[in-house]
């Protein structure tokens, strides 16, 4: 009577088995909820990136119209193109500045010293360059001519810096506006936009 019945004891080694297999199961199960984690924590983190940007690309619009009021407005940098200044929202260069980074039409301008207006949680920082080779007096329309990206006010009429057009009367002087916009999650938007006066 001291001998086990042949079904017990293979109900006791199917108990052993059982608990291997519930142990893999569970560690299938935890590794699915991790990746569901972080994939939902991804997700979040993209959809937030993407709400930064779009608010960033709001603010460069506010940015190119306080350029424009600051070129065109009645205290405005057209008043003395000749003379480099920093407005309240905005700094002004009589000349283009260095771009030595591979051409990629952005001034090389230490952007921190840049001033900037805070819009929506946005640092929105303005530079306004007067597309000239060297600061030539507006009064001397040779040398605007010569040294100055010239924009027709016709569209029958066009030409770049240094060579001179039938109706050099009927051009306005450009100024390249670059707009940087700081936000949120280290986003950091960049726009050019050309403005004659």
């Amino acid at each position: 009577m001291g001998r086990v019945a042949p079904r017990t004891a293979a109900r006791v080694r199917q108990r052993g088995v059982v608990l291997v297999i519930s142990l893999i199961v569970l560690v299938a199960l935890t590794l699915a909820g991790i990746a569901l984690v972080r994939s939902t924590d991804t997700g979040t983190t993209i959809a937030g990136n993407m709400a930064s940007r779009t608010a960033a690309l709001h603010a460069v619009d506010t940015g190119v119209e306080s350029a424009f009021l600051g070129i065109a407005g009645p205290a405005g940098f057209f008043t003395n193109p000749t003379v480099a200044a920093t407005g309240t929202a905005a700094q002004y260069f009589p000349v283009l500045q260095a771009d030595t980074t591979p051409a990629d039409g952005i001034p090389d301008l230490t952007w921190s010293t840049v001033p900037g207006a805070e819009i929506d949680g946005n640092r929105v920082r303005v530079a306004i360059e007067r597309m000239c080779a060297i600061n030539v007096d507006p009064t001397n329309i040779e040398g605007v001519t010569q040294q100055c990206t010239q924009i027709p006010t016709t569209t029958a009429d066009s030409n770049k810096a240094g060579s001179v057009g039938p109706t050099v009367n009927n051009r306005l002087t450009g100024y390249r506006v670059t707009v940087r916009v700081e936000g949120p999650r280290n986003t950091v938007v960049t726009a050019q936009s050309i403005v004659a006066r």
